[in-house]
């Protein structure tokens, strides 16, 4: 199927690519890979970029291209990366695309490209963009390659999620023979600053345990007052990980712009993917995010996530 996404990108002049709303490490490292695939291995083509970049997580992929919005004067072939179902795609531009291909590995909820690369197995949308190696036709320049990495990294947490197997390795040794900087890679990624020491130590003062469940709760005045943005809120979720007891770890944040309560669940073997489909999300059997009408909902989630673990 490689071959044949090649082939219908040489059909067109011109391309835009999307991702999911609330981006994280694989859907800007999905983005940013493909769109420096499709710039090193087809040089005529002009490349969009769709969503929202005001997110954090964007200066540290070190980007270096000027990100254009789409313009449809003439056809544009839409390439969707790491989103499961269009209500997640980021830009309502996607329904002017002549044609759509999907590339994604969530469990498949709904296949709406004209051509759909989907695989639940693969560790990361980053991973299944990064294997386009195998094929002489594709060429990579480092910054695509660090951005591919990045993602498998985030999605991986540096492969130690079950989803690592020995593809993620080989796509690892592809995109390192592109001769990025690993190690100011991973200072991007995980040096910290002073500030997150303060987040640190309010989690772990504030967290709640219930019957093998850990969580916290950053209201939007936690957030202000620890100069969190509501995206950043959920990138502490594993700070309640690797801890026996708990089976499940969550972080809900409160989002005042669209009136709900946004929630990062983890697990280590309890599928939290159904639970997360009742609460309006959804994703990965042990990594998926869910939405909370109101705060009130949380007891009713917890009953849920209880009954998961004492199946």
């Amino acid at each position: 199927m490689i071959e044949e996404i090649l082939n219908k990108i040489e059909e067109y002049d011109c391309i835009c690519l999307y991702r999911h709303v609330n981006p994280d490490y694989d859907a800007f490292g999905s983005q940013f890979g493909m769109y420096d695939l499709i710039k090193n291995t087809f040089s005529n083509k002009t490349v969009y970029m769709e969503g929202d970049f005001s997110s954090d997580l964007v200066q540290k992929f070190n980007i270096e291209m000027n990100i254009e919005k789409p313009k449809f004067e003439q056809p544009v072939l839409g390439i969707v990366l790491d989103t499961a179902n269009k209500e997640r795609i980021d830009g309502e531009s996607y329904q002017q695309c002549k044609e759509i291909i999907k590339i994604d590995h969530h469990i498949v909820v709904e296949s709406y490209g004209n051509i759909n690369l989907e695989d639940s197995s693969a560790s990361s949308c980053s991973q299944m963009v990064a294997l386009f190696l195998k094929n002489e036709r594709v060429h990579l320049a480092s910054f695509g390659a660090a951005s591919l990495y990045m993602g498998i990294m985030g999605d991986t947490n540096r492969f130690m999620y079950s989803g690592t197997d020995c593809r993620t390795f080989e796509a690892a040794m592809y995109l390192y023979n592109c001769g990025f900087d690993m190690q100011a890679l991973y200072e991007r990624m995980y040096m910290k600053k002073a500030s997150d020491l303060k987040v640190n130590a309010f989690l772990l003062n504030h967290y709640i345990e219930d019957e093998g469940i850990a969580y916290y709760i950053l209201k939007d005045e936690d957030l202000k007052a620890l100069n969190l943005s509501r995206e950043r809120g959920s990138d502490y979720v594993n700070i309640l990980s690797s801890v026996e007891e708990y089976k499940i770890w969550l972080a809900i944040t409160e989002n005042v712009k669209d009136h709900n309560w946004r929630v990062s669940m983890r697990s280590r073997h309890c599928p939290v993917n159904v639970v997360a489909n009742k609460y309006r999300g959804g994703g990965h059997a042990f990594a998926s995010g869910a939405t909370l009408l109101s705060i009130d909902e949380l007891p009713s989630l917890l009953k849920d996530l209880k009954e998961l673990i004492n199946g």
